[in-house]
């Protein structure tokens, strides 16, 4: 009786260990299971930009901010910027406008818990490009002794550089529809225009164009438009 009842044991034994063995391989094949997730390009616009104008109405501006996701967890990314600036004051008459590109790339800073779970924190680097014109069509110096004197700086074209680096987060709130926001911190490469005579007031883009470095936030909206696929990798419990 006990030879029968240890071997019966043994046997229960013996299926629990194939059960269990059975149980984590199939878990540590889920861990590393790859599934195809649909991706594309998403579309959005920077809110705080239409805001902006109400705190500083000479400024009127707008971004556009593209990404398109590469691989599991990196994301090219792009805004496209245009700003005119008109202001008038008893020292100066200002005018400028012009349009910026900046090009780089975000990388998702969360492994995904779900293979089609659609919320980031990311951080991300890009180059910043902007072509753009501005004149003083009339300035005043104020003189004590020879008097006032005043003067004019014609229209001119110029470019200027920079490098941004940002960090973010971006959430889907309805099927494709997102929302993030996100902080910026530019460097300006072309130093000789923040630093001459007459800086722009803006470049489009960057910010203030009196400053070598400045930092932004933005708030976006976006849509997905799903045209392709990319692998994830799962990393469920």
């Amino acid at each position: 009786m006990k030879s029968t009842l240890s071997s019966i044991f043994s046997a229960c034994f013996l299926l629990m260990a194939l059960a269990a063995g059975a149980q984590d391989k199939k878990k540590d094949s889920v861990k590393g299971l790859v599934m195809e997730v649909p991706a594309g390009l998403r579309i959005g616009t920077d809110l705080t930009r239409v805001a902006m104008h109400f705190f500083q109405p000479y400024r009127t501006d707008a971004t556009i901010t593209l990404d398109a996701r590469y691989r599991d967890r990196i994301f090219f990314a792009s805004d496209i910027s245009w700003n005119r600036t008109s202001h008038s004051d008893t020292s100066y008459t200002y005018k400028g406008s012009g349009l910026a590109v900046s090009i780089g790339a975000n990388y998702n800073l969360l492994k995904k818990q779900v293979p089609k779970e659609n919320f980031m924190i990311y951080a991300g680097m890009k180059y910043g490009f902007a072509l753009f014109n501005y004149e003083l069509p009339a300035y005043t110096v104020p003189g004590s002794y020879w008097g006032d004197y005043h003067g004019t700086v014609g229209a001119s074209t110029k470019s200027a550089h920079w490098v941004e680096l940002s960090l973010g987060v971006k959430v889907e709130v309805l099927k494709n529809f997102y929302v993030g926001w996100s902080l910026h911190d530019r460097l300006l490469l072309t130093k000789k225009i923040s630093k001459g005579d007459y800086p722009p007031m803006v470049i489009p883009g960057y910010g203030k164009g009196n400053k070598g470095n400045v930092f932004d936030v933005q708030y976006t909206v976006s849509y997905l438009l799903p045209m392709w696929k990319v692998k994830q990798k799962t990393t469920l419990p």
